[in-house]
């Protein structure tokens, strides 16, 4: 049976992650991570857009749970209105997939933007324009896709989370060891994928009206979730905070809205079971996302993961709930109709 590519990307990601993982080296951070205890960097400036943006959100809390001054920003706002974050003693942090998307182009062709003191690259093209203009530069290491990103955004989560922990001197083997014990599940999942597909059709079928929420790490699968829902399914998911969902959202509650909630790390957890009950009594449809199920909730399963491996194993539900909307609207999931692997224009 032929199987399109999307879906063969999407059920190479366990292999190429744990490729990518055992062929890391870090030692190139040892240069930021020096400057960073001299007192030579005073911010970390990461920027990325769209999947590669999202990829990194975990690996930002985690410098910013460390007590670095760190900003997560859109490469496009800070071209274009945030330039005076950068300093001459900022690092700044900048992800892409392709090295050559058309805001990064942008960045290099304006001479009067301020320049930082060290450019830190993570992309998959190490002949691009990114790993040229870059001072040090870690590769996400896998083929690239012809299609919506997969395996490009799950390594990019999973390496910039790595790097993470190793520029605030934390244990990145325990790192390394959550994110291949993530993969052994994500493949032990995908090896019934179909099965999946058919359970999110069951389950939530083809929806009205989709949100998607998480906190926290999930954060990265959520709105990455959304965003492939629309690049790969041709169909709108709104993205958001979970908590955020309570400040006026709430009154969308309907029963022709469903609503995926991400279980999530242990520290939220309770607060996102609550919502979703709270939805589920007022009229709409909830689907808890999680490795395990609770009696009161409808569940979607997903691979499990601890650490550094949760908001891997998260984003996959979303990419078969994908597939799974695009063959009920008659359509090739992650078929391009007006954009492309590479966004080159503003």
């Amino acid at each position: 049976m032929n199987i399109n590519p999307y879906i063969e990307d999407i059920l190479s990601q366990p292999r190429e992650l744990e490729n990518s993982l055992r062929t890391l080296d870090l030692s190139p951070l040892t240069q930021i991570k020096l400057l960073i205890d001299q007192g030579e960097i005073d911010r970390i400036v990461i920027t990325g857009m769209g999947a590669s943006l999202y990829g990194v959100y975990p690996a930002w809390m985690l410098l910013t749970q460390a007590g670095l001054p760190a900003f997560w920003v859109d490469t496009a706002e800070l071209v274009h209105y945030l330039s005076k974050l950068i300093t001459p003693k900022t690092l700044l942090w900048m992800v892409s997939q392709s090295g050559r998307s058309a805001e990064l182009m942008h960045f290099f062709g304006r001479s009067s933007l301020p320049k930082p003191k060290l450019i830190f690259a993570i992309t998959n093209d190490l002949s691009s324009s990114l790993a040229k203009a870059a001072h040090i530069t870690l590769s996400i290491n896998t083929p690239a896709e012809l299609t919506v990103s997969t395996r490009t955004y799950l390594n990019t989560l999973a390496i910039s989370q790595v790097a993470a922990l190793e520029l605030t001197g934390q244990n990145t083997q325990k790192g390394i060891e959550d994110l291949l014990i993530a993969s052994d599940s994500l493949n032990a999942y995908l090896k019934n994928w179909q099965d999946h597909v058919e359970n999110l059709k069951q389950w939530i079928g083809l929806p009205r009206n989709l949100v998607i929420l998480g906190r926290g790490p999930s954060l990265a699968a959520t709105h990455t979730g959304a965003l492939i829902i629309g690049e790969a399914a041709k169909f709108p998911a709104i993205a958001l905070n979970a908590a955020e969902f309570r400040h006026g959202p709430l009154e969308l509650v309907k029963p022709d809205l469903s609503v995926m909630i991400l279980s999530g790390a242990s520290t939220t957890l309770p607060l996102n079971r609550h919502l979703a009950e709270d939805i589920l009594h007022l009229g709409g449809s909830a689907f808890w996302v999680s490795p395990r199920s609770v009696s009161n909730l409808p569940h979607v399963e997903m691979p499990h993961g601890d650490g550094l491996g949760l908001p891997v194993a998260e984003i996959v539900p979303f990419q078969l709930l994908s597939v799974a909307i695009a063959q009920q609207s008659g359509i090739e999931a992650g078929k391009f109709l007006f954009s492309g692997k590479v966004t080159l224009t503003e």
